[in-house]
């Protein structure tokens, strides 16, 4: 009976392997085609009336993959970021403990702010609060 379990725990690491080795290739390949099409990837942390980093710096004409994670546990909270004279119009909402994300290119180096909407009745607004912070899109060297 010992035996069986041996060969059983042998057959099982061998599968595991096969399992790991052939996740590896297919991770290799993705990663490397996403860093191929540059995008610049970026995580932006929401939650006590603040956004971490709250300032972000991009090249621009290359797209951003922007990632938001909420760490409040109750408080919701968006990312606003609007701009009609270039065609930016974000607005996500990002609910306690969730993430989600965003894609956008901005094509001319500017200076936009970003900031969360949200609001209680009879309270001040997050943004109120301080929850803003600024994107800046350096020119392409």
């Amino acid at each position: 009976m010992e035996k069986e379990n041996k060969s059983e725990r042998g057959a099982r690491r061998k599968r595991f392997s096969a399992i790991f080795t052939c996740t590896l290739l297919i991770s290799v390949p993705l990663a490397a085609s996403a860093a191929d099409a540059g995008a610049q990837q970026v995580t932006v942390h929401l939650g006590d009336y603040r956004f971490q980093p709250d300032t972000i710096e991009v090249v621009a004409g290359r797209p951003v993959e922007l990632t938001l994670v909420n760490d409040d546990k109750i408080t919701p909270h968006n990312f606003t970021m609007k701009e009609p004279n270039a065609g930016i119009d974000l607005d996500a909402s990002v609910s306690a403990g969730k993430s989600t994300t965003l894609q956008f290119t901005r094509r001319r180096p500017a200076v936009t702010f970003f900031y969360c909407n949200k609001k209680l009745p009879f309270m001040k607004s997050h943004r109120e609060h301080g929850m803003e912070g600024k994107l800046t899109v350096r020119p392409a060297s």
